[in-house]
């Protein structure tokens, strides 16, 4: 029985219609500030190696960089002189972009972005998206690392694709999104062991209009899928929703993509009728979780004066800082209506 258990973009992003979203994309009007795919998402942790574990026991992420965090980057995060950090950057083998910062601060206060949150609780990213192979494999070897989930893994048929899915909850509060297509076979694209390069970074809005608006509008990004649901049946879900309410309360979505393809995007989801709590004002370091994605530009200056014309406000303005391995970049940010976080950056000559 076809069971529509979550709206994570699956009829899309999992069951082979890239290609037709991708045609769609390329005949949106509107001029975009974002080139590519987002390259590293940036995640707060009290313990790089721990929160790392998965990653790389688990998944066989390479280390690109360790090291010190430049002081002008933390300056232009806003924090105190005293305040030192350290990163770890990690990715998927031999992937360009997708990939993951952890950043470990010393000497300032942080609290979890999402401590006790339920996914229609509001603020910041709820959860990096992967896709795996042999979920039920690396669902156990993510518990036996410390990591819970809020279900055990999910599947249901929806035709042509058998799907599995399951989102683990680790260390301060980042949430990662599995995903396995059963059947048909992923198209050449994906060539992983274990574990995928991130394709996704998804938000929970208090309302879909100013959110979808804000990354359409003014960061120019096109639709890639959109649609609410509702499950045909009471059941079991990803997110945790008693099961006597998956067929009352629909989950409105919109997947977004800076370009056509199958990376780099941006997911929205409203929890229609439930009330959450609204976290955005946490959704900032140092605090802990996810705290931005990270999208490389040609001209950051340029993207910037864009943004500006459009109506937009920067939450960070332009600054320079060493960025390593890419050397000195400069960058900005601004800052969803529910405080999710994107920087745009481009190399410094």
């Amino acid at each position: 029985m076809i069971r529509l258990l979550f709206i994570t973009g699956l009829l899309a992003a999992l069951i082979g219609l890239s290609a037709a979203c991708a045609a769609d994309q390329a005949e949106t009007p509107g001029t975009a500030l974002l080139e590519q795919p987002w390259q590293e998402a940036l995640l707060s942790v009290r313990d790089l190696d721990n929160a790392a574990r998965l990653f790389i026991e688990v998944g066989g992420f390479e280390t690109v960089h360790r090291g010190p965090v430049d002081t002008s980057e933390l300056r232009y995060w806003g924090l105190d002189a005293a305040v030192r950090a350290e990163h770890l950057l990690l990715r998927a083998p031999g992937s360009r972009q997708g990939w993951l910062r952890f950043v470990r601060f010393d000497g300032a206060e942080q609290r979890p972005i999402r401590v006790g949150a339920r996914a229609w609780d509001t603020g910041g990213y709820f959860s990096l998206m992967m896709r795996a192979k042999d979920l039920d494999v690396v669902y156990a070897d993510a518990l036996r690392l410390g990591w819970m989930s809020e279900s055990e893994p999910v599947r249901f048929n929806f035709p042509p694709s058998q799907l599995a899915n399951v989102v683990l909850k680790g260390p301060d509060g980042i949430n990662i999104a599995l995903y396995e297509r059963l059947s048909p076979p992923l198209d050449a694209f994906w060539q992983f062991e274990r574990l995928s390069q991130p394709f996704n970074a998804m938000q929970m809005v208090a309302d879909m209009a100013p959110a979808e608006a804000f990354f359409t509008g003014l960061l120019g990004m096109s639709p890639f899928w959109t649609g609410d649901f509702l499950d045909p049946e009471p059941g079991p879900n990803n997110f945790g929703l008693p099961q006597n309410l998956t067929t009352e309360i629909p989950r409105r979505t919109r997947i977004l993509s800076a370009v056509p393809g199958e990376t780099g995007r941006l997911e929205l989801m409203e929890f229609v009728g439930l009330a959450g709590r609204d976290l955005a004002a946490r959704a900032a370091p140092p605090n802990l979780g996810i705290l931005s994605v990270r999208y490389e530009v040609s001209d950051a200056e340029d993207a910037y004066a864009r943004f500006i014309a459009a109506g937009g406000e920067a939450w960070r303005e332009p600054a320079s800082f060493m960025l390593a391995p890419y050397g000195e970049i400069r960058t900005f940010a601004v800052r969803a209506p529910d405080g999710a976080i994107v920087e745009l950056w481009s190399r410094q000559p």
